[in-house]
């Protein structure tokens, strides 16, 4: 099958990991800009894999290279561009660059991120990290900035990789670090924190690449407490309304302490897994189990220094339908943020006993499975 001949029409070549048969299978996918359709093609078997379709909850923006999407239950990875056309037509629109917000700013991570989002940014990863001096050295390659690596030494920091057209220049500019006047936005949400206390971003793409594959590597873990802890994860219709940067603020504002963050991409059997608990308890669970594969989830560790912290931020997110959250508790985060029972924007630790254990379904389990 050749790629159609309309121009509209982008092509991507993706991977599914099989277990059962533990392959590794190639696909090409289609992508219709009129319509939004996708279709796909076996081109080891010379055959079309999924006829065309519409799939509502892929769109443009999630195709990118290094992008994990769910084609009903198959999670693929989107490994490069299928051909000239769509790489001279894609490359400088999902560009990428790195946004990392130092320890003084942490109490300002989700308004920063926000205005990220505001601009036109997608995040496209993420992780809430502590790196030691050796590290921090490596992570900016450079020694004549040791400085800057001690500055991010110091304390944990949140690592924002964003994507959008001519990412690097359009990141630094709103930094103010492109001989640009400081984002208005910006400027109002860090007051009188200077930009080069608050926030570093990478030069260069290669630059991008490099550091990005450092810290949203292996050898880099999210940190977690596993202590007197509950789960938030931001689901991926959330997610794609733009809403990562709303949550964290939320909740910081609400005085929890946001111990550790990392986005990730469940299959079905983790999201199976995970939502185990609500299996023969809702009549709506495979709607949930789906929902938690269509996109990225940002699963963050929530914790205080106070006891019963599963059922006081159980309260904060509020009722599970959002419908009625809006009606009985309009402050909460699903009545902000959801949209249905199922994509209701937030999940969270139910059961105090849970609360460690889903942080180490997402901290341990699959962190090490990365």
């Amino acid at each position: 099958m050749q790629k159609p001949k309309d121009e509209s029409v982008y092509c991507f070549n993706v991977e599914y990991y099989d277990k059962m048969a533990s392959l590794i299978r190639k696909y090409a996918l289609f992508y219709h800009l009129q319509n939004g359709m996708i279709e796909m093609y076996d081109p080891k078997n010379r055959r079309t894999f999924l006829k065309k379709c519409r799939y509502e909850s892929i769109g443009l923006k999630d195709l990118y290279i290094g992008s994990k999407i769910s084609v009903y239950s198959r999670l693929l990875t989107v490994v490069s561009y299928g051909d000239e056309f769509t790489r001279r037509s894609l490359q400088k629109a999902s560009a990428k660059a790195l946004c990392v917000v130092k320890a003084p700013a942490y109490e300002l991570a989700g308004k920063i991120l926000d205005c990220l989002i505001q601009s036109g940014f997608i995040l496209t990863n993420a992780k809430l990290c502590s790196l030691k001096l050796s590290q921090a050295m490596e992570f900016v390659g450079d020694k004549n900035m040791q400085n800057e690596a001690k500055s991010m030494a110091v304390d944990q920091i949140f690592a924002f990789e964003v994507s959008c057209k001519d990412a690097v220049s359009k990141l630094n500019t709103i930094c103010g670090l492109a001989q640009a006047p400081l984002d208005a936005k910006l400027k109002k949400v860090l007051a009188k924190l200077p930009v080069e206390t608050a926030l570093y971003t990478s030069s260069s793409a290669g630059e991008v690449q490099r550091q990005s594959d450092f810290i949203f590597g292996k050898a880099i873990k999210a940190s977690s407490t596993f202590n007197n802890c509950t789960v938030c994860a931001v689901k991926p219709q959330a997610m794609k309304d733009g809403y990562a940067g709303m949550v964290i603020d939320s909740i910081l504002s609400e005085g929890y302490e946001i111990s550790g963050m990392e986005m990730f991409r469940l299959d079905v059997d983790a999201a199976k897994e995970f939502l185990e608990v609500y299996d023969t308890v809702v009549p709506y669970y495979s709607a949930m189990v789906k929902h938690m594969t269509e996109g990225p989830v940002l699963a963050m560790e929530v914790r205080t220094e106070k006891e019963k912290t599963v059922s006081s931020f159980r309260e904060f997110v509020g009722p599970s339908d959002p419908v009625i959250a809006r009606h009985i508790r309009p402050h909460t985060l699903r009545a902000k943020f959801g949209k249905d029972k199922v994509a209701n924007g937030i999940h969270c630790t139910d059961l105090p006993e849970d609360g460690v254990l889903e942080s180490e379904f997402f901290f341990s389990i699959l962190q090490k499975a990365k």
